[in-house]
């Protein structure tokens, strides 16, 4: 993604987002749900990464808004999303925004009994979606981010909350136009979207609703294979409806990292080289966490840029960062022996990275946005005045 004649403009630690790789990821995906389901909707989920230029590239490319806040809803209205084009997910939601987003058409799955109750008090007879609790693991055991402690979104089907639910809403009026089927998956198994098709239908057919949307949620592998992920997917839950007879109602997806996490690199200097009893160790501006904030990962997809030629014997030398934590260690390589001014590209960093930044001893690096072989820088590193704007002392 960083061309090497051209990355020496950039300050780094920086990001870099290629535009096109996004506009081509989202492309991919709307081609094949389009193959499969005339109607159907791909929600970009805020939560993944929400930088604003990114926000604004879904948004002009045909996605909805997927939003689990306020702030969010908030900033989807600001970016210039019609209401109508914001899905509204998530547990914490507040009374005054819920009921502007229901007269304002907002697509909303409710999670908990307070949205269930503020909709009945608000006599507004809206569709609504319905965000489904179901035990996943029992089907597929394995395959949950939760185990055996289970999901704590939505109404729960088993213990027969999910039926008291739709029978309440039911008497009042209102209409569940659409099902939210979204489960914390680790594996984001093609077989995990089946189950989830399978188990609406059931509840479509036992509830005897009029349901017209299932809301898949995310969690889906893909990006830069032009599509033939996505194509697994969307496949796999169409074959699934027909069963049912159910392959013509509306589809929504909500991905995240499938359509962004390919399209970021980060890029970091080398200020600093020196030796211990205990091996070489390589500093570098940037730090593990704006790539790994959790630090989990084992492996990383890179580049080494090198600023020039140098004959060097090669050894093993571990890559840090900037932070005053011993654990900031990156990896170990012996690709090359990196010198002073070198520049490390980590590639595929665009998902849960950069809304996980931490205000932790610097402030957020640079962002550049990388469109027809040029950078554009579309946020700038944030100092004092940025850290201290809000504050008061």
């Amino acid at each position: 993604m960083v061309n090497d004649s051209i990355n020496r403009e950039l300050q780094t630690p920086c990001y870099v987002f290629d535009e096109g790789l996004f506009i081509k990821n989202i492309q991919d995906f709307y081609s094949v749900l389009h193959k499969y389901f005339v109607n159907s909707i791909i929600g970009y989920s805020f939560k993944t990464n929400s930088i604003p230029r990114v926000i604004r590239l879904a948004k002009d490319n045909g996605c909805f808004a997927e939003v689990v806040s306020d702030d969010e809803y908030k900033l989807a209205i600001e970016i210039g999303f019609n209401p109508k084009a914001i899905i509204f997910n998530g547990p914490v939601k507040e009374k005054e925004t819920f009921i502007y987003a229901i007269k304002n058409g907002s697509l909303i799955n409710i999670d908990s009994q307070r949205e269930m109750s503020w909709l009945i008090e608000s006599g507004i007879k809206a569709d609504i979606g319905v965000r489904i609790n179901f035990d996943l693991e029992r089907h597929m055991p394995g395959h949950t981010s939760t185990g055996e402690q289970g999901g704590r979104f939505g109404f729960c089907y088993e213990n027969g909350e999910l039926h008291n639910v739709i029978c309440k809403l039911k008497a009042y009026g209102i209409n569940i136009s659409r099902l939210h089927m979204h489960v914390s998956n680790a594996s984001k198994a093609v077989e995990v979207y089946q189950c989830l098709a399978e188990n609406a239908c059931k509840i479509i057919e036992e509830e005897k609703l009029g349901v017209n949307c299932i809301d898949f949620g995310g969690g889906y592998f893909g990006g830069g294979d032009n599509g033939k992920q996505y194509e697994k997917y969307a496949s796999a839950i169409y074959e699934t409806l027909k069963i049912y007879g159910m392959e013509k109602c509306s589809v929504i997806v909500e991905p995240g990292a499938s359509v962004v996490a390919t399209c970021f690199c980060y890029l970091t200097s080398v200020v600093d080289v020196k030796k211990t009893n205990y091996g070489s160790f390589v500093i570098t501006d940037g730090t593990r966490l704006h790539i790994d904030p959790f630090f989990v990962r084992s492996k990383y997809n890179y580049s080494i840029l090198k600023c020039k030629s140098l004959a060097s014997e090669k050894s093993v030398q571990c890559i840090c960062g900037y932070t005053c934590m011993e654990k900031d260690r990156i990896m170990n390589t012996s690709d090359t022996d990196l010198q002073v001014g070198d520049r490390i590209c980590y590639d595929i960093v665009g998902s849960y990275t950069m809304c996980f930044n931490p205000l932790f001893i610097t402030y957020l690096p640079r962002v550049y946005s990388l469109v027809d072989n040029s950078y554009e820088l579309i946020r700038e590193k944030w100092g004092v005045t940025e850290y201290i704007q809000k504050c008061r002392w």
